[in-house]
């Protein structure tokens, strides 16, 4: 059977489905609900390996970022605001980190390209230390952040990173978790 057959057949037997049964709406998939004040995606890349050094990147995701943490972990205003000045300064440096590790990986690529054993290895030692300079800038921050919180959020946060789990799947679904129950909290 020709392939044009397996991908119009779907097509038609909804269509068909749909008269069939009286119903004449759109045969297309739903739209999921979008709640700002809880990002699915934010938690559960705060229960990865990276959850440590990861911060936003710009002011969108920042903020996105800030209004899950306020609806998961009840932020308080002024929490919200030292929160918001600790990452806006980290996400700064990222910046100019960035702009170093591009660099880097460029002057390594041109090394490999000239066949340059001593520029290889410079490279190589350049990117690792503007790699940790990377990493150490997202973990400062988010210890800073940490510091900021009562022990009741310290433990939740804690929790949802999966520190207190024995696996990541279990850590992920914690935040999934928190999701549902922050939902209900905010009434969504």
């Amino acid at each position: 059977m020709k392939r044009r057959y397996f991908l119009a057949f779907p097509t038609i037997a909804a269509f068909v489905t749909s008269r069939v049964f009286g119903q004449v709406g759109d045969v297309t998939a739903p739209k999921r609900e979008v709640d700002p004040h809880v990002s699915r995606k934010v938690l559960v890349k705060q229960s990865g390996s990276k959850a440590a050094y990861w911060i936003p990147k710009n002011a969108t995701k920042q903020t996105k970022y800030l209004s899950t943490l306020t609806a998961v972990l009840s932020l308080t205003a002024t929490q919200q605001q030292q929160a918001a000045a600790i990452f806006t300064d980290a996400a700064t440096t990222h910046a100019s980190i960035r702009s170093n590790l591009k660099a880097a990986r460029k002057a390594l690529s041109e090394a490999v390209d000239n066949n340059d054993t001593g520029g290889i290895s410079q490279a190589s030692t350049t990117l690792g230390t503007v790699t940790s300079q990377y990493v150490s800038n997202g973990a400062v921050a988010n210890a800073a952040f940490f510091q900021i919180l009562t022990a009741d959020q310290q433990t939740k946060l804690s929790q949802y990173q999966g520190k207190n789990k024995s696996s990541a799947t279990s850590a992920s679904n914690t935040w999934l978790g928190a999701v549902r129950d922050a939902k209900v909290a905010i009434g969504a």
